[in-house]
């Protein structure tokens, strides 16, 4: 345990004496809750305490049941995206492990065991209050995470760590004062008022859920709640250790490495442009197939763009089957149309489908059919992937019947302009794009953004995962408030069940940095890095080492705001090499022409880094 000086300081994290029990008695509270954001502080005394450096651990409280009898740990499980799940997609294996913390424990179960290591140490140990594990947790800093701003996974295991367990305490590096997981893995029981909360956040919490101030609420519901990702730490008051404090002071727990997990270097360099010639839109649509030809809109090329032939426009979305059939389904900058549905109750309507057997030489155009409930409007734009099973997967953009944003909503939205306030849904076909059917809305959150969302880019992750990138806003916008920056991030969401479930979408952060943008492509090269392309206010691409977009590393501008020539923003790109990237960077010379930007990103060995 580690001895810690208590004083006064500004807590973050309500009480029930500020929060609930006015509530309670018809008053209105004097402090909000944790998670509405600025924070409300409140000046807070301690006393000096002992709080250990780690959560209780399975190898610890097996100890108290083998002596006492008392009951096992169990509890319900929560999954990514906090749902009530039957054993789903997490190896509950994992959380059995010696130094893994303890979980599935309630208010019941933590007296029990506290009382029962009181006897057997000779002193009285507690659970922390909240405002003892707040002042540790922060460690004398003033920011959200004692490193910084933001949540990191070398640094905790949330949510977007997609680890979907504890790990062995100690796993990641400790705060200043040599506390170790007060951020992530579990959430933490503390008291206040007799009642318990929870602090910390867990494993399986999003992006907004974690922070100092990341407080969860067991005042409303039982005290004998049991969660697979609860658990708890112990302290004692100062008084406790003054006559022994040696064996408090050698630690009973070795940490697991402390350093987090490691992430490789890039190296990314880039060659000469290519000219690609002229296009016939400013929008481009990209494809390189398995043998190796190139599609541009409407030309191929089977020399790397040596020499160009005419073929059919190639559409917005695509992808190559297993057996090398190329699947198109093209839209309004692609020659198609947008997908209208003239009766929203029946919600059928048809799309059109172009295939082709011969890497595109000759194509074939179907009109498949298409079943959304509700639907007014959708249209496809990239985002198709072929599932192991056969099935096809297609994200779109639009709007449902009743999707609207109230008139008076004080965010202001035209809603006379049909193309804002957009959902992303998915839909499958069964039969190779002759028949689709709605199968879920991956994102609908009409106050995010001038837009809601729109364009969006699917993939498979090497852990199996599925995400969708999403563009919120336009970049560039005044509304009619004058206001010009406005919150319009890239987002991106993930799915573990082949995309009948989405997490909570995330925004996207290359260090410090927010990451905007529109019309995003995401691919994976030969050493599994994930690559997202953006568009606006200029030209990148944001790489994740580990393939999964948890972590991003380094972002890389091909064009910027800066230069003299025009740049169109609805750009592409594919892979042409293991590890190398052609952008197709599209820029006005008298009309639009292609120019692709060769980027070849390669793994160097790994080091724990800084984001730049």
């Amino acid at each position: 345990m580690i001895s810690v000086q208590g004083k006064r300081f500004d807590a973050w994290t309500p009480s029930a004496k500020q929060f609930y029990l006015p509530l309670k008695k018809g008053k209105r509270p004097t402090a909000a809750f944790a998670l509405n954001r600025p924070r409300v502080t409140a000046p807070v005394s301690l006393k000096d305490y002992w709080l250990s450096e780690f959560p209780v651990t399975n190898r610890l409280y097996r100890q108290f049941v083998k002596a006492t009898g008392h009951r096992e740990p169990g509890g319900r499980l929560v999954n990514f995206y906090w749902r009530p799940s039957n054993g789903g997609t997490w190896n509950r294996e994992k959380f059995q492990a010696d130094q893994v913390p303890v979980t599935g424990v309630n208010n019941t179960d933590i007296e029990a065991f506290c009382k029962w290591l009181s006897t057997r140490d000779g002193r009285r140990y507690r659970p922390p209050t909240i405002r003892e594990f707040e002042f540790a947790n922060r460690a004398g800093t003033s920011t959200r995470f004692w490193w910084g701003p933001q949540p990191d996974v070398r640094k905790m295991n949330f949510g977007l760590s997609m680890i979907g367990h504890p790990t062995p305490v100690g796993s990641y590096p400790p705060n200043p004062w040599g506390f170790y997981d007060m951020h992530g893995n579990v959430w933490q029981f503390c008291t206040d008022a007799g009642r318990y909360s929870a602090m910390g956040s867990a494993f399986n919490c999003p992006r907004r859920w974690t922070g100092i101030d990341a407080w969860g609420n067991f005042y409303e519901g039982p005290n004998t709640m049991s969660l697979l990702s609860t658990g708890f730490r112990v302290a004692c008051d100062a008084d406790q250790g003054t006559s022994r404090p040696g064996d408090l002071k050698t630690p009973a727990v070795a940490p697991a490495g402390g350093t987090g997990p490691q992430f490789p270097e890039l190296e990314i360099t880039v060659g000469k442009r290519i000219d690609m010639g002229t296009i016939p839109t400013n929008a481009a649509f990209f494809m390189v197939t398995g043998n190796g030809t190139w599609i541009l809109n409407n030309k191929r090329s089977t020399d790397r763009g040596k020499t160009w032939h005419p073929c059919s426009q190639l559409g917005e979305a695509f992808c190559q089957l297993k057996d090398g059939t190329v699947i198109s389904v093209p839209s309004v900058d692609s020659g198609g149309s947008v997908v209208r549905f003239a009766d929203p109750l029946s919600g059928k309507s048809t799309l059109q489908v172009k295939t082709s057997s011969d890497n595109w030489k000759t194509v074939k155009t179907q009109t498949s059919s298409i079943h959304v409930p509700l639907a007014e409007f959708f249209w496809a734009v990239r985002g198709l992937v072929e599932l192991d099973d056969g099935r096809l997967l297609l994200t779109m953009y639009g709007r449902l019947n009743g999707d609207r944003v109230r008139e008076d909503s004080p965010v202001a939205y035209e809603m006379g302009n049909p193309w804002i306030k957009t959902r992303v849904i998915v839909v499958q076909s069964k039969d190779r794009g002759q028949n689709w059917q709605y199968l879920s809305t991956v994102s609908y959150n009409p106050q995010l953004g001038f837009e809601g969302q729109n364009e969006s880019d699917l993939i498979r992750l090497p852990n199996g995962l599925l995400a969708v990138f999403m563009r919120t806003g336009i970049h560039g916008y005044i509304d009619p408030h004058e206001r010009r920056n406005l919150d319009q991030p890239l987002l991106v969401a993930w799915s573990a069940d082949d995309g009948v479930n989405w997490s909570e979408p995330q925004r996207i952060h290359v260090g410090e940095r927010v990451i905007p943008g529109i019309y995003p492509r995401a691919l994976l090269t030969s050493q599994g890095v994930l690559a997202v392309l953006r568009c606006r206010p200029d030209g990148s691409i944001i790489f994740s080492p580990d393939g999964n977009g948890g972590f991003w590393s380094n972002e890389h501008v091909h064009y910027d705001l800066g230069d003299r020539v025009q740049h169109a923003s609805m750009q592409d790109m594919a892979l042409i090499g293991p590890d190398t990237i052609l952008v197709t960077d599209i820029v006005r010379r008298g009309g639009w022409r292609v120019e692709g930007v060769p980027i070849t990103v390669r793994k160097q060995p790994k080091t724990n880094r800084e984001p730049r």
